[in-house]
This record gives C-alpha cells, sequence and structure tokens, in this order.
C-alpha cells in the first residue's frame, strides 16, 4: 500500500511502510478535516474554522493557503511529493483510494458485515472494530472537529458494536463476549444497549447476579449523570433475568424455509406524471444506483426533506421509470413514520417475505431471523423496493437485502445518516422548487384542465405556496374546481387572510398543508417545538446558533443541539455561512402555534434576546471596523452568559445579517422597544456609507430619528440627524448636509458631548470642502483635531488629520499635504495588524496618492492606489474603490498607460452609477474624457468632458467642474479650436480660485501658459 492514513485513534500517516510524522498541530488538525471528508470538497470556512476556531487569522483564506503548502511540503518524502491535496474554487480536496484511510475500510467492512450472513458478518465486524485503536483523533487540539466532526465517527464505532455483540449472542458466543463487553462500556457508560448486552451475555453464561449488578451499575451512573434511570427496554430484561424468563436463554438459529419465489409484484402507486424541476435530481439518483450496483454495494438511496417538498411523488416517478431495470418487481411499503405508531420492523419484515414467497409458519419468529430469511429470499433477483415515510435509519435497516440484483429507496422526513455511514447508502436532500419550475408546474396543470391564468398571477401563486410542491399541488386543484375567475380573489385570500387554511382541499383534512406540517412538529421534543414556536414569531429571514440561544434563552452547546434536530427533521434548512432558514410556510405554522402555546410576553422576551443580541454584536464590529466614528452608548439590556459570548463574529456579518437587520429596525419601529431601532440605525451607518445602500440607509435613519423624536431621546436625535446629514453628504446633496449637521450639533453642543461635537465637526468640514469653502473646512478639522485629542480618540484624530492634509493640497500646500498623510499613515500602521481599520488606511492611501501626483511621483501613487483598492474590496466599499479607481485611471494617465486608464476609469463609472454617487460620477467622466482624449482624439473627448461639466454644475462640485473645463481646455486645444481651449481654461482657473483649489489654479495656469492668452491664439493661428 503506498499511502496509509489513520483517523480511528491517535492521527497516523505512512507511505510505503515509512511513517510520516507530522508535527504541527494546525498541519494535522488540517489533515485530519480532508481525510474525515475524503474525495469531498472541503469549504475554505470549515477548515479555517477546524484550524483555528476562534482565533481565525485577520486573512484566513491567505493563511490557509499556505498552511497547505506546508503540508504538501511535510507529505513529501525522498523528492516524492504528496500530490494528494487538490485545490478547488471554493476549497481543498484529499484525493485518496479508499483503502488508504482506516476509516473506509472500517465503512466497507461493516457495509459488507450487515448484509453477511451471522458467522460472516461477526467476522467482518470484528474485524472492522479491529482498526479502532481508542478515541479517533485524540492528539488533536480543534475544539470545532471534536464537536462537529468526531462524535459521528463514535458513533459509527457504536452501531457497529451493537451489531456485532448483537451478532455473538444470536450465535451463542455469549462467554465468549463478556469481557469485550464489560470494556466497551467502559468506554460508552451511558450506552443503554451495550449494558443490556453485557446483562444478557452474562445471564446466558450462568452469571444471574451479576448481571442483575450490571443493571445496578447502570442505574448508578445515569442517576449520577444524568439524574434519569434506565429506560423500558433495560428494566424490562431486569425483569426478565429476576423471573429466569425462558424467552431469554440462547436457542440455535435456524435456517429459514424459502418456498419456491412468488410471481413478480409491481406495487407502486400511479405516477403523478411529469415531475418538474426534478431532472437533474432523477438523473443523479439513477446514477448513484448504476454505480453502487456496478460496484458490487447495495444500491441504497435516502431522499428526505420538509413536509410537502414530494419526496414520495420523486420516489414512485423514480420507480416507474426504473421498472425495466427489475423485471422481478416493485414493491412499496408506507412505514408511517408520522403517525403515532410507526410500522414495526417485525411486522414490515412478515410482509416483504410473504411477497418474496415466504409465507406462513416458514416465517421465523425474530426480527433479526426474519431479516435473514429476506436477504435469502432476494438473492439473485432484481427487485426495487421503495419504503416511505421512514421514521428512522433503525426502521429502515432491518429491511435491507443483502448487496445484489435489488435496490432500495427510502422517503423520510429526517436525515437519515445512518444509512450513509453504515450502509454506503446515497443521501439526496430536496429543497423547494425553483420559482421558474413552480410557475412551470401551475400553467402545466391549468393546461390540462383547458384553461389559463396570467402569468402575474401564477406567480403570485407560485410565491405565496413558498414553491412548495404540495401547496402548488393544492392551488391547482382548487382552481380547477373553482375557475380561472377565482384566481386573483384567491391570490388575496392567501395573501391576506388564513394562508395556511387556504392552502388545503375543502372537504378532505388529509390534502391540507397544516396537516402536512403538524406530525413533523408533533414528533419534535418540548425544546425543538418552542424553539420553532419563537423562530416563527421573529420578523427575521435566517438565524445563526447564536441568534437561537438567544432567542430561547439557552447556552450555545444547547441551542446547537436544538438545530442539529431541526435540521435533521428538515424543518430548519442551513443556507449560507453558518445561517440556517425556515420555509416560509413553516414559519407560518409556527407564528401559528406560538400564539396557542405561547403567551404575548413570552414572545416579547424572546424577540428582545435575539434585537439585545445583534445589537451587542453590531455596536462590538461596528467600533471595531470604523474607530473613527462616534456611537451612542449601549443601551442596558438583557445580560446573557452564552458559550457563544465569547465568539469573535466574522468581518461579513453586517453583509450577511443585512436583511435581517433592516427587517429588525422595521418591527422595532412598529412593536418596540423603540430605543433599539435608532440604536441599530447607528451601528449599521457605517457599513451602509461603504456599500452605498443609499435607500436603505436613508429609510432606517428616518426610522430611528422618529422613534428617538417620539421617546424625546436628544441623543437618539442628533445621531440619526448626523447619519442622514452624511447620507446627504454622500449623495452630493451639500445643502441638505449642512443643515443636518448644523441641528445636530446644537444638540451636542446643549449635550455637552464633546464626542459627538468632535464626529460631527469632522465631517461638517467634508462637506465645506466638497463645496469649496477650504478655509470653513480647514477651520472645522482643526475644531474637530483638538477635540480628537483631547479624548484621545488616536483613530478618529489620524482620520482628522488626513483630512486636513487634503486642504493643504487643495490649497497647493502639496509637501505639508504629502507629510499630514504620512504622518497619519504611521499613526495607523502602529497598532496591532487585527485593530487597523483597513478603510481608514484606505482614505490616507488614496490622499497620499493624490499628493504624491501633484509632486509628479505617478508611479508610487500607483502603488499606493493598487493597495487602496485591494483594501476597500476587502471591506466591500464600493464607494471608496471607485474614488481608487478614478485617481488610479488618472496615474496611469501620467505614465502614458492609456488603455490601462480607460479600463479603470470605465470600471469607476460603472460603479459610482449603480450605487448612484453622482460626485464620483463626474469625476469619473472627466477623467474618462482625458484618457479618451489621449487614446482617440478630441472628438470623442468633448462629448464626456461636456458630460462632466453638466453634472458637475447640477450637484454643485466645483471641483468637478474645474476639472471638466480643463480637459475641455486640452481637449479643444487638440481639436485646433484655440478661443475655446483658453475660454475654458481660464473658466476652470476662475472657479479653482473662487472655490481657494489653488493647486487647480496652478494646473489651469500651467495649461494656459506663463504668457498672455493672446499670444496662445496667435501661435495656434
Amino acid at each position: 500500500m503506498e499511502w496509509d492514513f489513520a483517523v480511528l485513534g491517535t492521527l497516523r500517516v505512512s507511505r510505503h511502510h515509512r511513517t510520516i510524522p507530522v508535527p504541527a498541530n494546525r498541519q494535522r488538525a488540517l489533515l485530519a478535516t480532508l481525510l474525515l471528508n475524503r474525495g469531498e470538497t472541503v469549504s475554505v470556512s470549515a477548515l479555517v474554522e477546524r484550524v483555528w476556531g476562534t482565533r481565525a487569522p485577520a486573512h484566513a483564506r491567505a493563511a490557509l493557503h499556505s498552511l497547505v503548502r506546508r503540508l504538501r511540503s511535510t507529505l513529501t518524502i525522498e523528492d516524492q511529493p504528496g500530490e494528494l491535496i487538490v485545490t478547488r474554487v471554493s476549497g481543498y480536496v484529499l484525493e485518496l483510494p479508499p483503502a488508504a484511510l482506516d476509516l473506509s475500510r472500517f465503512d466497507t467492512l461493516v457495509a459488507a458485515g450487515l448484509t453477511a450472513d451471522p458467522q460472516r458478518r461477526a467476522d467482518l465486524l470484528r474485524e472492522a472494530l479491529a482498526l479502532w485503536r481508542g478515541d479517533p483523533l485524540a492528539d488533536i487540539d480543534s475544539e470545532v472537529l471534536h464537536r462537529e466532526d468526531v462524535p459521528a465517527l463514535t458513533e459509527r464505532w457504536a452501531r457497529a458494536t451493537d451489531v456485532f455483540f448483537d451478532t455473538e449472542l444470536t450465535l451463542g458466543r455469549h462467554t465468549e463476549i463478556v469481557a469485550e463487553l464489560r470494556r466497551a462500556t467502559r468506554r460508552s457508560p451511558l450506552r443503554e444497549g451495550l449494558w443490556a448486552q453485557l446483562m444478557l451475555a452474562l445471564y446466558r453464561s450462568g452469571r444471574q447476579a451479576e448481571a442483575l449488578d450490571a443493571f445496578h451499575q447502570l442505574a448508578a451512573i445515569l442517576s449520577d449523570e444524568l439524574g434519569v434511570d434506565p429506560g423500558p427496554a433495560v428494566r424490562e430484561l431486569r425483569d426478565g433475568v429476576l423471573r429466569a424468563d425462558p424467552a431469554l436463554s440462547w436457542r440455535p438459529p435456524t435456517t429459514p424455509q424459502v418456498t419456491p419465489a412468488a410471481p413478480p409484484m409491481f406495487q407502486l402507486p400511479a405516477d403523478s406524471g411529469v415531475l418538474h424541476g426534478r431532472d437533474a435530481t432523477v438523473a443523479a439518483i439513477r446514477r448513484s444506483l448504476v454505480t453502487a450496483a456496478n460496484e458490487g454495494r447495495l444500491p441504497l438511496v435516502s431522499v428526505s426533506g420538509a413536509p410537502g417538498i414530494g419526496k414520495t411523488a420523486l420516489a414512485i416517478h423514480l420507480g416507474h421509470q426504473l421498472a425495466d431495470e427489475f423485471p422481478d418487481g416493485q414493491w412499496y411499503v408506507r412505514l408511517r413514520g408520522q403517525q403515532h405508531h410507526h410500522a414495526h420492523p417485525l411486522d414490515v419484515l412478515a410482509e416483504l417475505l410473504t411477497y418474496s414467497g415466504v409465507r406462513g409458519a416458514a416465517q421465523p419468529a425474530t426480527a433479526d431471523a426474519r431479516a435473514a430469511a429476506l436477504r435469502a429470499a432476494l438473492a439473485g433477483r432484481r427487485i426495487l423496493i421503495v419504503l416511505d415515510d421512514a421514521a428512522s435509519a433503525e426502521q429502515v435497516e432491518p429491511l435491507l437485502p443483502g448487496a445484489g440484483g435489488c435496490a432500495v429507496i427510502v422517503t423520510s422526513r429526517s436525515t437519515l445518516g445512518a444509512l450513509v455511514a453504515l450502509h454506503g447508502g446515497r443521501a439526496v436532500g430536496l429543497d423547494p422548487l425553483n420559482p421558474q419550475d413552480a410557475v412551470d408546474l401551475l400553467t402545466a396543470v391549468f393546461h390540462e384542465h383547458g384553461f389559463s391564468i396570467s402569468p402575474e398571477v401564477v406567480h403570485d401563486l407560485a410565491a405565496l405556496c413558498g414553491n412548495l410542491p404540495l401547496a402548488l399541488r393544492i392551488v391547482a386543484a382548487n382552481l380547477a374546481t373553482a375557475g380561472p375567475a377565482d384566481a386573483r380573489a384567491y391570490v388575496r385570500r392567501l395573501r391576506d387572510g388564513d394562508r395556511l387554511g387556504g392552502l388545503s382541499v375543502p372537504g378532505d383534512p388529509r390534502v391540507a398543508l397544516r396537516a402536512a406540517i403538524a406530525p413533523s412538529y408533533q414528533r419534535l421534543g418540548g425544546a425543538e417545538r418552542r424553539a420553532l414556536r419563537l423562530l416563527g414569531s421573529t420578523p427575521t429571514d435566517c438565524f445563526t446558533t447564536e441568534d437561537l440561544a438567544a432567542l430561547t434563552d439557552v447556552d450555545w452547546p444547547a441551542a446547537d443541539a436544538v438545530l442539529r434536530t431541526l435540521t435533521s427533521s428538515h424543518l430548519v434548512r442551513p443556507t449560507r455561512g453558518g445561517r440556517f432558514a425556515t420555509h416560509d410556510l413553516i414559519r407560518l405554522y409556527a407564528a401559528e402555534q406560538s400564539r396557542i402555546e405561547d403567551t404575548a410576553d413570552q414572545r416579547a422576551e424572546a424577540l428582545n434576546r435575539l434585537f439585545h443580541g445583534y445589537l451587542a454584536t453590531a455596536d462590538a464590529l461596528a467600533r471595531r471596523s470604523y474607530p473613527r466614528m462616534a456611537f451612542l452608548p449601549q443601551p442596558a439590556g438583557p445580560i446573557r452568559s452564552t458559550a457563544a459570548a465569547a465568539r469573535p463574529e466574522p468581518a461579513g456579518w453586517f453583509h450577511a445579517e443585512y436583511a435581517n437587520l433592516l427587517a429588525a429596525i422595521r418591527h422595532l419601529a412598529q412593536h418596540g422597544p423603540r430605543e433599539i431601532a435608532w440604536h441599530l440605525a447607528d451601528r449599521m451607518r457605517g457599513y451602509l456609507q461603504e456599500t452605498g445602500a443609499h435607500g436603505e440607509w436613508r429609510s432606517v435613519a428616518e426610522l430611528g430619528l422618529a422613534q428617538a423624536q417620539l421617546e424625546g431621546d436628544d441623543p437618539g436625535v442628533a445621531a440619526m440627524q448626523a447619519s442622514l446629514a452624511t447620507l446627504s453628504a454622500s449623495r452630493a446633496e451639500y445643502a441638505d448636509a449642512r443643515r443636518g449637521f448644523n441641528t445636530a450639533l446644537t444638540i451636542q453642543l446643549r449635550l455637552g458631548n464633546r464626542v459627538g461635537q468632535a464626529s460631527i465637526l469632522n465631517n461638517l468640514g467634508i462637506v465645506h470642502r466638497e463645496e469649496g469653502r477650504l478655509t470653513e473646512a480647514g477651520e472645522c478639522y482643526a475644531q474637530a483635531l483638538r477635540l480628537y485629542r483631547e479624548l484621545g480618540n488616536r483613530y478618529a484624530e489620524w482620520s482628522c488629520l488626513s483630512n486636513l492634509g487634503v486642504v493643504q493640497l487643495e490649497l497647493d500646500q502639496v509637501h505639508e499635504a504629502v507629510r499630514a498623510q504620512q504622518a497619519a499613515l504611521e499613526g495607523y500602521t502602529s497598532v496591532d495588524v487585527a485593530e487597523q481599520p483597513l478603510n481608514d488606511i484606505a482614505n490616507v492611501l488614496h490622499n497620499l496618492a493624490v499628493g504624491l501626483r501633484a509632486l509628479g511621483r505617478p508611479s508610487l501613487a500607483v502603488l499606493h492606489l493598487t493597495h487602496a483598492v485591494v483594501l476597500r474590496r476587502q471591506v466591500g466599499n464600493r464607494y471608496g474603490a471607485a474614488t481608487d479607481l478614478d485617481q488610479l485611471a488618472a496615474a496611469y494617465v501620467d505614465l502614458g498607460y492609456h488603455a490601462k486608464a480607460q479600463r479603470l476609469a470605465e470600471e469607476c463609472l460603472s460603479i459610482a452609477r449603480a450605487i448612484g454617487r453622482r460626485r464620483v460620477e463626474a469625476e469619473a467622466l472627466a477623467t474618462l474624457g482625458t484618457v479618451t482624449l489621449g487614446l482617440h482624439g478630441p472628438a470623442a473627448a468633448l462629448e464626456l468632458l461636456h458630460q462632466a461639466l453638466r453634472l458637475g454644475r447640477e450637484i454643485g462640485y466645483r471641483r468637478a467642474e474645474v476639472n471638466a473645463h480643463l480637459g475641455l481646455a486640452g481637449a479643444y486645444r487638440a481639436a485646433g479650436r484655440p478661443q475655446e481651449a483658453v475660454s475654458h481654461a481660464r473658466m476652470g482657473q476662475q472657479l479653482a480660485r473662487a472655490a481657494q483649489h489653488h493647486l487647480l489654479a496652478r494646473q489651469a495656469q500651467a495649461l494656459l501658459g506663463p504668457g498672455e492668452p493672446e499670444a496662445w491664439l496667435r501661435q495656434a493661428s
């Protein structure tokens, strides 16, 4: 064997029988994660979480790439590279044959053993269990790995152990396994099944007293550890031991008598016809079944999904498609997983044995014996078995045939992971249809009934059904009965009335969405039902484990356990980035149950915890991401101490929670507590400014302002006024910005809030600067800088210093301006990397580059601007990136690289228009005009430059006007039209001087030349 990896114990690696040490823990955690997912791509986020846990580096992807490179080097011996780790778009995959990993060999042996006769099964399972050398990956320090992945491995060992000891007991080897059972109970003292097997083995060995003592040991352990008693099965066994029940004695297994095979039976219900939106899934399942059969494995597929998702319809449709592949029969059994009394495997085995030809007295008495008889009866036959609505993997496992010509399709509302882990099955999870497939389904059914409905109404119906197949078919059936004239009224009833009630077929309670969801809810435990109810009461679209912990007021592990159950039951589905969501119709059902089972106060308290959790995270991230900004003090709220409290939120939290935060603010404005509304709006300000989401920014700031005014909270009013003023400044609406900032400043002065005063003065300085009032801008910056220094806010001080440098540059104090930017940059880079505000650093790099261009150093400017663009994109600041791209294009023009400059200027213009930043749009048009002049001549450039001039005048942005005039002067001069050239140069110079843009005025003078313009005109003529 070339490679040999072992994870069933300490991590071991060898190649050509030579051990390869992997001493570094992070490499070991990385390798272990890849091994546990052999052959499958593991996402970057999953790897980072398992390698670094809560201490992920700032540039995690780059750090992971470096770690992968080092691991590849570690796996290289004698210049033979370990080419096992392959890079994919979304992560990394370890490409390794199954025989090279002990876990894969274990799974293969277990799967083979489960379909073998008892003697062979015992041998194979003993060989599989011998691969375990102790606790899996015990020598790897990774909290996430041991929390998320190792328990599943241990469960696989436990299941295999259970089957192994059952088999040994069946074979009468009870005396031989007593010692092994004692070791197993010491390893897993809470597994009642192992204790039951030990008790039975001792009893059958004539050691009744020891069997009873084993029961008492179990009872003591369960009482001490969990505060519970042994379960009914173990208590019943104890009672049987006490009365020496003959049924507990061992009997040699009998070989079932199989009568001649019964004629083929084709029991599948009728196919519903075209299965919209499932073609790819059906094709993938067919390929999986064929592949498993070709490899000698049991073709087994488990189809799971939410209520009404179409599991049964897909299984039946697929069964009919596969009719030619299984000429010996197609059996269909309902396992009644959603009913109170599930179908018992013993009874289902009797039914299947009858189908196979084993009838009456020929059927063995026990489940194990019947399962063995079924495998024997199916050997050499090609039969498809559809097991519909399974409750659990344990219900299904005894019904599986041996490897060979038969295949099994299982449907369940739960994810039957054990069928994958222990039997090599394929798990297929169904999602709702995509919107177009949902529309196609409705349209097709309407067409079958001879009518059509307007596309707009069909789209509305599909959306109201949440694209859920059962809901769609109920709607189609109701309209087929009522006629198309009722369609618009039906939409109104579903939208404004009892939607779940409307998604039912009148007169038949079985065909109703509420009835479909109810069994899944009723099967849940109390904690899971409460969690689902409270989730249905939230106004948000998705949630994290931390959110659920806050909502239900439990710690992180408890919330995680609840969430696992809800996910496995398909009442909750994972979405992206560790977040989860519930289907709209399930949310409606959950909210309905909450109104029945929870009080209004209980719901309000849960939402209060959730929203305060949002605010706590938003506050911490806003202060860390935008340290120069002034935020309102954190209000008092519920104090929660959970395992998640110390978990740092990812840098993309605002982006991921964006829709939730907006929904929360709207909900708070309507239902309270109002205070959280304006506080959340305050913490979102930096993110909204970066992303240019002007519409949402105005909406939440105005909502926050209204709530603060209703409550008479002056600090809140000032914060929201300042936020709206900042928005106006971003949109080049400078008069509105000045009014808003002055209003906010008046309040802050009355309150004596120097932090708020400094922030407003700094922003007011920006507005004055943009309007060309450089004297006023300098005065505002100077006051703000003094306050920042008194307050000890270094980040805001450096930001304000950079702003002062911009004013110095406009005043043509270029060297002083560059020194100011360099001082600000040195300040930012003097703090720890983790504390550096990337966007603020990008601002300084941008301003420094503009100064360097003025000094005639465009190459260095390109370097700083390129760095700035990278930082902007890292934090998602499209506005900042656009301004950097504009200056970068201008710097490339300075260097003579016009084609490169054109691409950059066009990208800048596209971003500016997309985010509604008209000031940047005006600058980009002027830059693009200058670029076009160099590439294509004056004719094409003039149109762009005139556009820039018109836009600059419209928004009152003097710098853009001046740049447009100077660009037009150059273009008209190149076109041989000197009068227009001089005119624009003079207008640009006059505007620059009036706005105190002395640097631009000097550039205009340079364009006119040192002599009189008339001399230039004579020379041109």
